[in-house]
């Protein structure tokens, strides 16, 4: 057994917990949406334990840490429950028709495989599928599935199984916008699956470890149920009582074993309680009523990371992967922001480094979809906090349109209103009107889909891979309101799409990432989205759960610790 960091760091300096944190409203689909949180800064230790970089920490600098991490390769003890403390209910378990935000990913990870997964370099390996193979130009995929795989009902999962899956997907209507490009799907034989497309797609793998990649039982997905989901994966569902718990229990069918054997998952049970409110989640754990939870505000991070040193702890935050932004949608079709004058104006009028410092000062601002650490950054040359450039604008806007006034939408929590009402000071004090109106998420989230929107909270785009951030920006994705849009912004630039599609069809990793570049750019040029601040995420456990985050692949790799603030079970284990 090893503790990464010892369980017992000792945290001396000062501890800078943020205030006011504002709760973001998650999406649904495809690529599923963060919840927030953030580190706070002043608990440090140096060196390497169990292979992980923990980096360094001060008393000035936030970083991302994670602490107190209990990994070991030992011998599982196998049995027990494990009941984890979600921030938000689901809509349902269909990922043809339900929207899935992180706390819906994070159960249906227990439910459910998908044909592909990320490492831990964030490279596409196999899962569910055996392997992949393509043509010379891309456009001609192959999948062979792995064998002996059977669903909760006992039904094999055979090329056919996951091509009607796929065909399904490809004619619904929250997912058929993914599947643009493609022009078949069929079952080649027994185990393999073949795609047909239109256009060369080098990466189309990676959109097979999103939502869309999920294999189901196709009676089952034909059926619109979302109550009752018949998966592959590692749990089967055992009860469900929608917006207090839900309860899976092992499949004792699963497909994985570890390598020496032992068949996963290691726990009986796990219990997914839904605990909106943070500090209740927060006290949930202290107490000892759940396991592990979605830490989602600055103080439960900052508590948390400081009672590691107890050896009671440990709080994963340091993701491997991309982390998500934290931004003001705008709707592109609807007025003010169909004038690309109020769009712009709205960026020069916001001061996002004031509403950083008004929680705490720690966050780090935004300019686009990829943070500074980022592989794929670049410097877009996104509008600054400039008031003189706002009311300039503003004024052509009133003189256009005769006034400049919208309704932003939050999610309905206390700790929103701090955050929408310094906005709205921002935008007024350079001759905007603006209303704000809270509502529960899941209306949120129906209204971002079906265009009835002007503006809204968001947080998005920290898939592991940047292809799979395509379908958001996608020209061609752009529907007349009511119709639903995966391009929730609804922004259609010729420019963007070109982008897109030489990304999309280049094999070259460097014309790729001039490609991603472009796309930035244009994101800064016509401001579909007023970037505030990159948003960080925590997963908090008792140490007496092993492994939360650290899993292999039936190919050999280590997982992706999270992906869209996501992680498996089956690995995870409980000391007696």
């Amino acid at each position: 057994m090893r503790t990464v960091d010892g369980g017992r760091v000792r945290c001396h300096a000062r501890l800078s917990v943020l205030a006011g944190l504002a709760g973001l409203a998650g999406l649904a689909g495809l690529a599923g949406l963060a919840v927030m949180a953030v580190v706070a800064v002043g608990c440090g230790a140096s060196g390497q334990t169990g292979g992980r970089d923990r980096g360094e920490a001060s008393t000035d600098t936030a970083v991302r840490l994670n602490l107190g991490l209990v990994e070991s390769d030992d011998a599982p003890q196998l049995g027990g429950k494990v009941v984890y403390g979600l921030n938000a209910e689901t809509n349902g378990w269909n990922p043809a028709t339900n929207n899935w935000a992180p706390a819906g990913l994070q159960v249906m990870r227990t439910m459910f495989d998908t044909l592909t997964a990320f490492d831990a370099e964030s490279q596409i390996q196999p899962f569910l599928a055996e392997s992949m193979e393509h043509n010379a130009d891309y456009t001609d995929w192959k999948f062979t599935l792995r064998p002996g795989v059977v669903l909760h009902n006992g039904k094999p999962v055979t090329a056919d199984v996951v091509a009607r899956n796929q065909n399904t997907m490809k004619t619904s209507a929250v997912t058929s916008q993914a599947y643009r490009y493609v022009d078949s799907i069929t079952a080649a034989g027994p185990d393999v699956v073949e795609f047909h497309l239109a256009q060369p797609f080098p990466l189309l793998p990676m959109i097979f470890a999103t939502q869309i990649g999920v294999v189901s039982d196709p009676d089952w997905l034909d059926s619109n149920d979302g109550i009752h989901p018949v998966g592959t994966g590692p749990f089967v569902m055992d009860r469900w009582e929608i917006g207090n718990k839900l309860v899976v229990k092992k499949n004792p069918n699963y497909w994985q074993a570890d390598a020496r054997g032992t068949r996963y998952p290691y726990l009986d049970q796990v219990e997914f309680r839904v605990i909106t409110d943070n500090a209740s989640r927060a006290n949930a754990l202290e107490a000892g009523d759940v396991d592990v939870i979605e830490a989602a505000d600055p103080q439960t991070i900052g508590h948390f990371q400081q009672a590691v040193g107890d050896g009671k702890f440990q709080v994963f935050n340091n993701s491997k992967g991309e982390q998500a932004e934290v931004f003001i949608q705008l709707n592109n079709l609807a007025s003010p922001f169909d004038d690309p004058n109020a769009r712009k104006a709205l960026a020069f009028a916001t001061d996002k480094q004031a509403i950083i410092d008004l929680q705490g000062g720690l966050f780090e601002p935004a300019n686009g979809p990829f943070s500074p650490r980022s592989p794929w950054y670049a410097e877009p040359g996104y509008p600054q906090h400039d008031p003189i450039k706002a009311k300039d604008l503003v004024d052509k806007v009133k003189a256009e349109h005769g006034s400049f006034s919208f309704k932003i939408q939050g999610v309905a929590e206390a700790s929103n209103q701090q955050l929408l009402q310094a906005l709205q000071q921002q935008w007024q004090e350079v001759g905007i009107d603006v209303q704000i109106d809270t509502v529960e998420q899941a209306k949120l989230v129906i209204s971002v889909i079906t265009g009835s929107y002007q503006a809204t909270q968001w947080e998005q785009f920290d898939s592991a891979n940047p292809i799979n951030e395509l379908v958001w920006w996608e020209p061609d994705n752009v529907t007349q309101p009511p119709a639903f849009s995966l391009n929730f912004a609804r922004h259609a630039s010729p420019a963007l799409g070109v982008a897109m599609k030489e990304w999309r069809m280049t094999a070259d990793p460097a014309q790729r990432k001039a490609h991603v570049e472009a796309v930035q750019k244009n994101l800064a040029t016509d401001v579909p989205y007023v970037w505030l601040y990159h948003a960080q995420f925590a997963i908090v456990a008792t140490t007496k759960a092993v492994n939360v985050v650290n899993y292999k692949l039936p190919s050999g790799p280590t997982g992706l610790d999270l992906h869209m603030e996501a992680h498996p079970l089956y690995q995870v284990w409980l000391k007696k």
